[in-house]
Protein backbone atom coordinates (compact mmCIF):
# COMPACT_ATOMS: atom_id res chain seq x y z
CA UNK A 1 0.00 0.00 0.00
CA UNK A 2 1.50 3.36 -0.74
CA UNK A 3 1.08 6.53 1.67
CA UNK A 4 -0.74 9.89 0.73
CA UNK A 5 2.62 11.42 0.06
CA UNK A 6 4.07 8.77 -2.26
CA UNK A 7 0.69 8.72 -4.12
CA UNK A 8 1.18 12.54 -4.13
CA UNK A 9 4.95 12.36 -5.11
CA UNK A 10 3.54 10.03 -8.25
CA UNK A 11 0.43 12.29 -8.94
CA UNK A 12 2.53 15.51 -9.74
CA UNK A 13 4.83 13.24 -11.99
CA UNK A 14 2.25 12.86 -14.09
CA UNK A 15 1.11 16.21 -14.03
CA UNK A 16 4.82 17.42 -15.01
CA UNK A 17 4.90 14.88 -18.21
CA UNK A 18 1.26 16.02 -18.45
CA UNK A 19 0.01 12.16 -18.45
CA UNK A 20 -3.81 12.51 -17.47
CA UNK A 21 -4.27 8.83 -18.00
CA UNK A 22 -1.49 8.35 -15.15
CA UNK A 23 -2.76 10.32 -13.21
CA UNK A 24 -6.28 9.39 -13.45
CA UNK A 25 -5.08 5.79 -12.26
CA UNK A 26 -4.03 7.06 -8.97
CA UNK A 27 -7.02 8.07 -8.04
CA UNK A 28 -10.72 6.19 -6.54
CA UNK A 29 -13.32 6.45 -8.66
CA UNK A 30 -15.30 8.95 -6.18
CA UNK A 31 -11.99 11.32 -5.16
CA UNK A 32 -13.10 14.44 -4.16
CA UNK A 33 -11.30 17.40 -5.48
CA UNK A 34 -11.88 20.85 -3.50
CA UNK A 35 -10.74 24.09 -4.48
CA UNK A 36 -11.13 28.25 -3.52
CA UNK A 37 -13.38 28.07 -6.61
CA UNK A 38 -14.63 24.26 -7.14
CA UNK A 39 -15.96 21.36 -5.13
CA UNK A 40 -16.09 18.33 -8.01
CA UNK A 41 -15.83 14.34 -7.99
CA UNK A 42 -13.84 12.26 -10.03
CA UNK A 43 -10.81 11.23 -11.88
CA UNK A 44 -11.24 13.55 -14.74
CA UNK A 45 -12.07 16.47 -12.63
CA UNK A 46 -8.61 16.40 -11.38
CA UNK A 47 -6.99 15.68 -14.71
CA UNK A 48 -8.77 18.77 -15.80
CA UNK A 49 -7.83 20.99 -12.75
CA UNK A 50 -4.20 20.18 -14.22
CA UNK A 51 -5.03 20.90 -17.79
CA UNK A 52 -6.34 24.10 -17.32
CA UNK A 53 -3.64 25.19 -15.30
CA UNK A 54 -1.00 24.33 -17.94
CA UNK A 55 -3.10 25.59 -20.45
CA UNK A 56 -3.30 29.36 -18.57
CA UNK A 57 0.73 29.22 -17.97
CA UNK A 58 3.98 28.13 -19.60
CA UNK A 59 7.06 27.61 -17.55
CA UNK A 60 5.54 26.19 -14.52
CA UNK A 61 7.63 25.66 -11.70
CA UNK A 62 6.55 24.23 -7.92
CA UNK A 63 8.30 24.23 -4.90
CA UNK A 64 8.13 22.01 -2.16
CA UNK A 65 7.74 24.57 1.24
CA UNK A 66 7.21 21.91 3.41
CA UNK A 67 5.33 18.40 4.24
CA UNK A 68 3.48 17.33 7.05
CA UNK A 69 2.05 13.41 7.05
CA UNK A 70 -0.10 11.34 9.26
CA UNK A 71 1.89 8.68 11.01
CA UNK A 72 -0.29 5.49 9.16
CA UNK A 73 0.60 7.25 5.57
CA UNK A 74 -3.14 8.00 5.14
CA UNK A 75 -2.66 11.72 5.03
CA UNK A 76 -0.75 14.71 3.92
CA UNK A 77 -0.48 18.56 3.43
CA UNK A 78 2.22 20.31 1.57
CA UNK A 79 2.76 24.13 1.19
CA UNK A 80 3.98 24.75 -2.13
CA UNK A 81 4.71 27.88 -3.72
CA UNK A 82 3.92 27.81 -7.85
CA UNK A 83 5.05 30.09 -10.67
CA UNK A 84 4.26 30.50 -14.22
CA UNK A 85 3.89 32.75 -17.34
CA UNK A 86 0.23 33.43 -17.85
CA UNK A 87 -0.19 33.08 -21.68
CA UNK A 88 0.89 35.93 -23.99
CA UNK A 89 2.92 37.90 -20.80
CA UNK A 90 6.46 37.86 -19.75
CA UNK A 91 5.77 38.58 -16.26
CA UNK A 92 6.30 35.55 -13.89
CA UNK A 93 3.29 35.05 -11.23
CA UNK A 94 3.87 33.39 -8.08
CA UNK A 95 1.59 32.10 -5.85
CA UNK A 96 1.10 30.06 -2.73
CA UNK A 97 -0.86 26.79 -2.45
CA UNK A 98 -1.44 24.47 0.20
CA UNK A 99 -2.76 21.04 -0.65
CA UNK A 100 -4.72 18.64 1.83
CA UNK A 101 -4.17 15.18 0.00
CA UNK A 102 -5.97 11.54 1.50
CA UNK A 103 -5.35 7.86 0.34
CA UNK A 104 -7.72 4.62 1.15
CA UNK A 105 -5.48 1.85 -0.23
CA UNK A 106 -3.63 2.84 -3.14
CA UNK A 107 -5.91 5.58 -4.31
CA UNK A 108 -5.93 9.06 -4.24
CA UNK A 109 -9.18 9.80 -2.21
CA UNK A 110 -9.40 13.76 -1.90
CA UNK A 111 -7.25 16.29 -2.85
CA UNK A 112 -7.90 19.88 -1.41
CA UNK A 113 -5.82 22.98 -3.32
CA UNK A 114 -6.22 26.41 -1.43
CA UNK A 115 -3.77 29.00 -3.09
CA UNK A 116 -3.48 32.44 -1.92
CA UNK A 117 -5.31 34.54 -4.34
CA UNK A 118 -4.71 37.66 -2.52
CA UNK A 119 -0.71 37.31 -3.46
CA UNK A 120 -1.92 36.43 -6.67
CA UNK A 121 -3.83 39.32 -7.98
CA UNK A 122 -1.71 41.76 -6.56
CA UNK A 123 0.99 40.35 -8.98
CA UNK A 124 -1.53 41.02 -11.54
CA UNK A 125 -2.52 44.53 -10.55
CA UNK A 126 0.71 45.51 -10.15
CA UNK A 127 2.04 43.99 -13.62
CA UNK A 128 -1.05 46.17 -15.59
CA UNK A 129 0.56 49.61 -14.20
Amino acid sequence: MRSARELWEAAYKAVEAADDDALRDLCGADIEIRTSAKHQRGPDALAALFAQQRGLYTGLEKTVDGVIESADGRAMAAELTLSGLPNGTDERLTWGVVETIRADGDRLVSWHAMLDRTWLVQQIQANQR
